[in-house]
């Protein structure tokens, strides 16, 4: 996993586990990469004004989702009421708060719950809960099910889950990188095998993906991809 990373959660409907996940989300993520700096961002709408509340004594009332994820072990909890029309203007305050953060130097990690949170805040990797029941799905889950990396539907295992987000991670920089440095769809075989050493994945799986992207690796005497 390389980090930073962040991480959206959104679903057809409420109470469809979202918070169960991430609770479980952590637990995994502070077992496995104990030194990891977690931030979760809960979203609630609101039809009246739009606030990012960070204190103590609201985001730890017992009961709450925002008291759950610290309770799992996040590090920092936002709850953010918000209209929809503010969005936007949230999500670069959250990342004003977020990038200010001083995690002394531990990988980081956000995760956020809310279908439209999740649409503002377009994080790396988007999970999706999603109810047998097509016509269940409200509104800002349809938006965020059409960007979904990966879709939910019933019992999982976490360490699959974490597996392909690492997966989805991944392919993500690789993809970005091809893109930045392919000129006309070409890209040299020496800044090919660049990327592969700089993400530390193996040279076959950048020429997979620029395959995919039809990206073609030019000047190729090794035979690598």
């Amino acid at each position: 996993m390389k980090f930073p990373l962040v991480v959206g959660v959104g679903a057809s409907k409420s109470k469809a586990g979202k918070t169960t996940f991430i609770e479980n989300f952590i637990r995994f993520v502070k077992k496995k990469y104990d030194k990891t700096f977690i931030i979760a961002l809960k979203y609630s709408k609101s039809s009246l004004y739009s606030s990012i509340i960070t204190e103590p004594f609201l985001i730890e009332v017992e009961g709450k989702d925002t008291e759950r994820m610290k309770k799992a072990g996040a590090d920092f909890v936002c709850w953010v009421r918000a209209r929809k029309e503010d969005l936007e203007y949230i999500a670069i305050k959250l990342n004003e708060i977020i990038n200010g953060l001083n995690n002394k130097d531990r990988g980081k990690i956000v995760i956020i719950e809310g279908n439209s949170l999740v649409t503002a805040m377009q994080p790396n990797v988007i999970i999706f809960f999603k109810d047998k029941i097509e016509q269940a799905t409200k509104a800002s889950g349809k938006i965020v099910i059409q960007k979904a990396d990966l879709i939910i539907e019933g019992d999982y295992s976490m360490e699959q889950v974490m597996r392909k987000i690492e997966n989805i991670q991944q392919k993500k920089l690789i993809e970005n990188s091809l893109k930045e440095r392919s000129n006309d769809g070409k890209i040299t075989c020496a800044e090919a095998r660049k990327i592969a050493e700089e993400l530390n994945v193996p040279y076959i799986e950048v020429g997979r993906v620029a395959n995919e992207l039809k990206i073609k690796i030019r000047k190729c005497d090794l035979g690598c991809f």
